[in-house]
């Protein structure tokens, strides 16, 4: 009869495990011998592999069902003293943790290796999601411990690490995404990681970090071994502050060379330096063999004369596909390269230029240089913009939001609005304009009201520059028919509250909307009457988060106005009668 078992079909097992967790395929496998043989091989296909040396052994075992290898330390790989080959490897990540073997901080962006503790593009990544060398993007300056790197502990040697990492590479034939550190600065490494790329013919993704100097024609030659590849992430780190003819004629040699290569098909490009030599030699020639680049990430800049040579490189014709952009800092820049940057990325630069789609500011500094560069040369282009962590003023936000007439996504922080923060001046006739924006779906919004109001009842709101402010925001807000998501974070007054002067009942065209989020800063005193507003003309709303994050601000006096809990709940509570299928986070 266990002939007959479902299970035996590897069709109706590979099916199966679709679903199956982890923890539910380890205890299957402990129910018979026949269950082990069944899950196991599936259980080792998503297997995670930390520096706990009890994983070598299953490793070993089943290393020809082994597709994904996460955290792989380097110590758990010296450690492993016979060679294996994993025919069926897919992704891995070679991360080196600050065990004391090599000091504490070896990884790029964090202490434990590329990005935080659980391995490369983890939450520490660059933007919202993730992405190599966060401390380019941060108020946090890298830290590197080239000495440490190369330090031994326990007869351990950092060259011998990476030579067994890139020749057990070689046994990986079907390979498709590496994420690596090495010091390429020795020979061995250097020749046996290059060979093995060049056997990667199914290498699509490169993340490579290199915490020493690298000779640049070694990396000249690594990237032209990764041609094929559709994302390269390349960080390196070290000082030349010795540098001599040498390796001046190194640089020379490597920008001959990066001149001469074909053109590669990378669609993702991710470029962070401490070297400023490295961005005339490999970084701007580099953008010249990209064609086909969709995605740029360049995390800083150095040298002033980059900005110069970037700018005529995308007048030549760099990039043409080039759609989303992520600008770092500006390094040790006395002048903002971004409004050059952004004045050449247009579709306007060329018969085949695309046009900048999405950018995403890191920068802590965003001027009004900037936002006009946008509106003039990208306002037939730009779809989503995004600030992470810039607090801009009053001015900026409106000439971007008046501006850009295709802009669906917009994620942005406005300071305090006060006589300090606004041009009188020029107060009228920005609140004159209207946003162009109207096909806006998603609208992420934090803004920093008068510190001294407490509440829209008095009369020190009703005669406030915020007040007319915001009844300027709110009348455009009205106007975004097709919005669909909606963060709104302001305070710390009651914009809501339809018996108070709120602006509930402007907003009634808002037949999209589907996900309201209202952040804790904002006070709540919404009722019955609300919901009851809510649920007849936001006929499409499926989502309320009443204590939204997602825009942080810093309101210093919160404390002074307490949210009516009870008219919440009652809000809530006759919502979700009119409407059950709106869920609700006020955590």
């Amino acid at each position: 009869m266990e002939k007959d078992h479902a299970f035996d079909d590897a069709v109706i097992r590979a099916e199966l495990v679709k679903y199956l967790t982890p923890r539910d395929m380890a205890n299957l496998s402990c129910t018979s011998k026949k269950s082990f043989d069944w899950f196991i091989p599936h259980l080792w296909h998503t297997r995670t592999f930390y520096t706990n040396l009890r994983n070598i052994p299953g490793l070993k075992r089943y290393q020809q069902h082994v597709k994904v290898i996460k955290n792989l330390a380097i110590n758990l790989a010296v450690e492993s003293r016979d060679f294996w080959a994993f025919p069926n490897l897919q992704s891995v990540q070679f991360v080196q943790h600050g065990t004391g073997q090599f000091g504490s901080h070896t990884g790029f962006g964090g202490s434990t290796g590329f990005g935080a503790s659980t391995g490369f593009g983890a939450s520490t990544g660059f933007g919202a999601s993730a992405g190599f060398g966060q401390s380019y993007g941060s108020h946090n300056a890298p830290v590197y411990a080239p000495n440490t790197y190369r330090s031994t502990h326990g007869g351990v040697n950092a060259a011998r690490v990476d030579l067994r990492l890139v020749l057990l590479l070689q046994s990986v034939p079907l390979l498709q995404d590496l994420t690596i550190t090495l010091a390429l600065d020795n020979s061995d490494v250097f020749q046996h990681f290059l060979a093995s790329l060049q056997s990667l013919t199914h290498l699509r993704t490169l993340k490579m970090a290199c915490n020493e100097y690298v000779n640049p024609t070694h990396i000249q030659r690594v990237i032209n071994a990764c041609r094929q590849c559709e994302e390269l992430d390349l960080s390196f780190s070290g000082v030349d502050s010795f540098k001599g003819i040498e390796e001046t004629e190194e640089y020379e040699q490597a920008k001959i060379d990066m001149e001469g290569m074909g053109d590669l098909t990378v669609k993702i490009l991710k470029l962070a330096t401490t070297l400023g030599d490295q961005e005339a030699a490999i970084m701007v020639p580099l953008l010249k063999k990209c064609p086909l680049l969709e995605e740029l990430h360049m995390f800083t800049i150095i040298v002033p004369e980059t900005v110069d040579l970037l700018r005529d490189a995308f007048m030549d014709g760099a990039c043409p596909q080039l759609r989303i952009f992520h600008p770092g800092q500006g390094g040790s820049l006395k002048i903002d390269p971004l409004p050059v940057l952004l004045s050449v990325m247009g579709p306007d630069r060329g018969v085949n230029a695309v046009g900048l789609e999405k950018i995403t500011i890191t920068s802590s500094q965003f001027k009004s240089e900037s936002a006009l560069a946008m509106t003039e040369h990208l306002s037939q282009s730009l779809t989503e913009v995004h600030f992470q962590d810039h607090i801009m003023n009053f001015e900026v936000f409106n000439e971007l939001v008046t501006g850009l007439p295709l802009l669906q996504s917009i994620r942005a922080r406005i300071n305090e609005i006060s006589v300090q923060t606004v041009d009188i001046n020029k107060f009228d006739q920005m609140c004159s304009r209207d946003w162009v924006c109207l096909g806006l779906k998603k609208l992420q919004l934090g803004s920093q009201l008068t510190q001294g109001i407490p509440t829209v009842k008095g009369d020190s709101w009703k005669q406030s520059l915020p007040k007319r402010c915001m009844d300027y925001m709110f009348t455009q807000f009205a106007k975004l028919e097709e919005l669909e998501e909606w963060n709104f974070v302001a305070g710390p007054v009651d914009l809501f509250v339809l018996a108070t002067g709120g602006y509930l009942r402007q907003l009634s065209d808002l037949k999209s909307l589907k996900k309201l989020g209202l952040g804790p800063k904002t006070v709540y005193r919404m009722g019955a009457k609300e919901a009851e507003w809510v649920a007849e003309n936001w006929t499409s709303l499926e989502y309320v988060d009443l204590a939204c994050d997602s825009i942080p601000i810093h309101i210093m006096d919160i404390s002074r106005v307490k949210a009516d809990k009870l008219a919440l709940d009652t809000f809530i509570h006759t919502l979700r009668s009119k409407r059950p299928k709106i869920s609700f986070n006020k955590h």
